[in-house]
Formats: structure tokens, C-alpha cells, sequence
């Protein structure tokens, strides 16, 4: 007769791996919060989900944001900002600027992507600037853009089998083998 050797999952365990979860989600979030400060912007990353900037900056680049004076912008500078309804969704932009007109004390900025034929069909004005890109890590967000599809569902799959797994083995049942 054979023993089966089985390595059960104790809640100790279960613990110390939501712990370290947990622990990198707040260390994320943390330098996050420290970029911010640092560049003085709400958004110091962004990851760049369109094709309208290729081939300066691909689907999947995280980009570097600094807060900038809007008067110290120039034309060829790659902005983030929220373009002005209806066209805003909730995700900032990154386009260059292609011109910068300043009537009385306001400055207009019209911006263009680089693969795009045309500029935007619209106009910005310092309000919607969030900041100036300053950088680049190349392709590291394709793992962002391609994981939020089935990592929520894989977590909360995987979280509800534990939990069942823990609570079923207390009182005597296991339903996974």
C-alpha cells in the first residue's frame, strides 16, 4: 500500500501570502505617491494604451510625467493632459505640441499624435495640461495592459477556492484533493 504524501496548505500560510500581497501593493503605491510628490503631479506614470505617438513612444511604454508652468511649454514638447469634453473619457492624453498661441493672458496649445495624419480636433488651454513627458521605460506597461483582462478574476477565483478550501477542511470536508 502506497502513502500519499501531501503538502497541505496551512492558514498560516494562506496568511503570509496575503501578507506579502498586501505588502507589495502598499510598496507600489508608495513610490507612486513618492513619484508624485517628487514631480509634483498627480500622474507621474502613465501607460501608453494607443498607436497615436509610434514611433516615439509604443503601446506598452510607461511613461515619466513632470509637472510643468504651461508658459515654459514649446512646440515639440510630448504633453499629458485631459482633453476637454466630449472627447475627454476619463484617461489623460500624450501628445506633442505642434503649435502655442497666446491671446491676452491665456495660451492655447494645439497638440497632434505623431502617427496621426491630423492635429487634434481641438484646443487646450492650461487647465487641461496635466504635465511634460520626462521620460520613458520602454514596452514594462504591456504587462499592465495585458494582465488587468484576467487578473481581478484570477485573484478572486483563486481567493474564493482558498477560503472554501480553509473553511471545509475545519470542519472535516475538503472538496479539493
Amino acid at each position: 500500500m502506497k502513502t500519499e504524501s501531501k503538502k497541505r496548505i496551512s492558514k498560516r500560510d494562506v496568511i503570509e501570502y496575503i501578507a506579502l500581497i498586501a505588502l507589495a501593493i502598499i510598496i507600489s503605491r508608495g513610490i507612486y505617491y513618492a513619484a508624485g510628490l517628487i514631480l509634483n503631479v498627480s500622474t507621474p506614470f502613465l501607460v501608453v494604451a494607443s498607436g497615436s505617438m509610434q514611433p516615439t513612444l509604443n503601446i506598452g511604454d510607461v511613461i515619466i510625467i513632470k509637472r510643468v508652468n504651461p508658459e515654459e511649454l514649446k512646440v515639440g514638447d510630448i504633453i499629458v493632459f485631459n482633453p476637454p469634453q466630449p472627447y475627454y473619457n476619463g484617461v489623460p492624453w500624450v501628445h506633442r505640441i505642434v503649435s502655442i498661441q497666446k491671446v491676452g493672458n491665456e495660451i492655447y496649445f494645439k497638440t497632434k499624435g505623431d502617427a496621426n495624419t491630423y492635429p487634434d480636433p481641438f484646443t487646450l488651454t492650461k487647465n487641461n495640461i496635466i504635465g511634460v513627458m520626462i521620460g520613458k521605460i520602454p514596452y514594462i506597461g504591456l504587462i499592465s495592459l495585458n494582465l488587468w483582462q484576467w487578473v481581478i478574476p484570477a485573484i478572486t477565483i483563486t481567493a474564493i477556492i482558498i477560503v472554501l478550501k480553509i473553511v471545509l477542511e475545519d470542519r472535516g470536508k475538503s472538496i479539493i484533493k
